[in-house]
């Protein structure tokens, strides 16, 4: 009989936003801006350009703004996604964060399925591979570099008890 090995499994994504790795860090806090601008109704791109210029990755800010317009238009339910200073994590920022990190180590196959199982229509998973990938390399050039992580839970338990944002353009707050 031959020997059983165990190949280590990646941690989960973590619960608070404190945990999070740099790159991480840098890419929640832009798609949380983005969707506080957009339900204002301000352009999102002037903030994430100075925001993510400080963390060495400006261009970043175009292919941020290109994957939440996908996901704003392209949604198959209300995405659930916390202020910018919230230290929780929704299991649809882990879902984003997941996709981004898959399409940074050149997976964009498992990417795109990632984020049509759970948030997006067919063809909106394929939209956003283009953003994503664009994002991977600029983050990656910026040595913002995501850690593999286990895929979060496919069930949302905290859709139930945070208010979810709309992208049709609701105006309520997420909490």
């Amino acid at each position: 009989m031959g020997q059983v090995i165990r190949l280590p499994v990646p941690p989960p994504y973590p619960d608070c936003s404190g945990d999070l790795d740099p790159a991480e860090c840098v890419l929640l806090i832009a798609l949380r801006w983005w969707v506080a601008d957009h339900r204002c109704g301000t352009d999102p791109l002037p903030r994430l350009c100075q925001a993510l210029d400080s963390a060495g990755a400006h261009d970043a800010a175009f292919p941020v703004d290109r994957l939440m317009v996908v996901v704003a238009r392209n949604a198959r339910r209300p995405i659930v996604m916390h202020c910018a200073r919230c230290r929780r994590m929704s299991d649809d920022e882990k879902r984003l964060l997941h996709a981004a990190s898959l399409a940074q180590a050149g997976d964009g196959p498992r990417a795109g399925k990632a984020l049509r199982i759970a948030l997006l229509s067919a063809q909106g998973a394929e939209f956003a591979l283009g953003p994503l990938g664009d994002l991977g390399e600029l983050f990656a050039a910026a040595r913002l570099l995501f850690r593999r992580r286990s895929p979060p839970a496919s069930v949302d338990a905290t859709a139930r008890i945070v208010e979810p944002w709309f992208p049709s353009g609701s105006t309520k707050t997420v909490h």
